[in-house]
């Protein structure tokens, strides 16, 4: 997924990229099996709270992250794009199902607009720490696989097919305004339809005119109150208000039980 399939793939957003971690995808079916194999061959859980755990085997779309001892390499171990209790629930057997192998037959990449929308989904609905570098890679994904007959048509089906046509919306809107990004008109018009409620496209499009915005967060006075907003949108996708709500409360007073674990004690 991201990162390493670009290079595996030898696609363009690969040109100077730096991996720091591996997201792997495999069937929900074979995980249990695929996360033992990795642990039997060295691999280690990060260790984290109870809580974490349950949240990340309960909920989310992957297991708790795996380290290697020796490289220190982390894996986030996926399977399925979004975490199980996200708003979007996308089709995890049709990316499988449409997915493509490298060279070596035992690995393959997501299906060219399947790769988009993951990173468009990862882009617009989730925390990211380099949005402009995300940009460019939905930029180049996209200027490369238009050269495909039938690529943007497919772009819609598979957008509609997984839920994924508002991140579709902000990808089209935010590639044309930034980086002049190549669309058919006729798919403009039919992405269009995707946008926001007149309520709140213009908060939308403040929000994210910040987040790609290049200056230093030192420099822009409103950078804290974009970036606490898209915090609380993503956590918003990822779970319904009363989960979210309890979990919100119970990572504070983990945070706070931390700091006071920290704190030295009195003389």
């Amino acid at each position: 997924l991201k990162g390493a399939a670009y290079l595996m793939a030898g696609l363009p957003p690969s040109r100077g990229r730096y991996v720091g971690d591996l997201d792997i995808m495999v069937p929900a079916a074979q995980i249990a099996d695929v996360e033992q194999s990795l642990l039997a061959r060295g691999w280690v859980s990060a260790e984290m709270e109870e809580y974490d755990v349950r949240y990340y085997r309960q909920w989310m779309h992957e297991v708790p992250p795996l380290q290697h001892p020796q490289r220190e390499t982390p894996v986030d171990l996926h399977h399925t794009i979004l975490p199980l209790t996200s708003r979007a629930h996308p089709d995890a057997a049709a990316l499988v199902r449409a997915s493509l192998p490298l060279t070596d037959p035992r690995l393959r990449v997501l299906g060219p607009a399947d790769m988009v929308l993951h990173s468009a989904v990862h882009l617009f609905n989730d925390e990211v720490g380099k949005p402009l570098r995300d940009l460019f890679d939905l930029h180049d994904l996209l200027c490369h696989f238009s050269a495909q007959n039938g690529f943007w048509d497919e772009l819609l089906r598979r957008a509609e097919l997984h839920g994924l046509e508002r991140p579709l919306y902000y990808t089209m809107r935010e590639t044309r305004r930034l980086l002049n990004t190549p669309w058919p008109a006729h798919v403009v018009e039919a992405v269009d339809a995707y946008a926001p409620s007149p309520l709140l496209a213009p908060l939308m499009n403040w929000l994210f005119r910040e987040h790609f915005e290049p200056e230093p967060r030192e420099t822009r006075p409103l950078a804290a109150v974009e970036e606490f907003l898209l915090y609380l949108r993503a956590h918003w996708f990822r779970m319904p208000l009363p989960m979210l709500i309890r979990h919100l409360s119970i990572k504070a007073v983990m945070r706070i039980r931390e700091k006071f674990a920290r704190k030295p004690a009195a003389e």
